[in-house]
């Protein structure tokens, strides 16, 4: 018998990784890679977001705001944090006036829009007309940069305690299930 070494971690996604592909864009120009974070999913222990997007705009230094005119309106998005690996890849991101940027802001739908909390538990979201998302270490656009823009996004990763429930509840019901049949026997 021969004996295959296994790697398994050639199949991992792992954030910032040094891939090629993730960080050069068409042109041979280096896209920017974003982490973005939010007061409110981490206040409410958000790891999950799935959002209705009808505009997006870039908020500057000087606290004016740029809309980003290309942006498909209604776009059904769904954001997950730098624990799952995945992140968004936005094409056309940095059509922005030169300057510095300390924000995204996404402005919602009232309608499909949910928060996935720390504990696997889903809540459907209706409070917020716009998300504000602060850009880490902030972003400056010169004008000469590539077009894309990676941005990932900084939530709580998902508790362990929710897998065990889960899994707990699944034993519940088949206890239940043995005890109403082996009750159906006796009689």
């Amino acid at each position: 018998m021969t004996k295959t070494k296994f790697y398994p971690s050639i199949w991992q996604t792992i954030p910032y990784s040094f891939d090629v592909i993730d960080q050069w864009d068409a042109e041979g120009k280096r896209t920017k890679d974003l982490v973005l974070k939010s007061n409110i999913a981490s206040k409410q222990g958000v790891s999950e977001m799935t959002l209705n997007i009808i505009k997006l705009s870039a908020i500057g230094k000087d606290g004016k705001e740029h809309f980003i005119e290309d942006f498909p309106i209604r776009a059904k998005l769904t954001i997950k944090g730098l624990h799952t690996g995945h992140f968004v890849r936005s094409k056309s991101a940095i059509q922005l006036n030169p300057g510095e940027y300390t924000s995204f802001r996404f402005y919602l739908d009232k309608t499909d829009n949910s928060f996935v909390y720390t504990d696997r538990t889903s809540e459907p979201v209706y409070r917020f007309d716009h998300l504000d998302f602060e850009i880490e270490d902030g972003l400056e656009v010169q004008g000469d940069e590539a077009r894309e823009v990676i941005l990932r996004f900084d939530f709580e990763p998902y508790a362990l305690t929710g897998i065990l429930k889960s899994i707990q509840q699944l034993f519940k019901k088949s206890k239940w299930f043995t005890t109403k049949l082996v009750h159906s026997f006796g009689n």
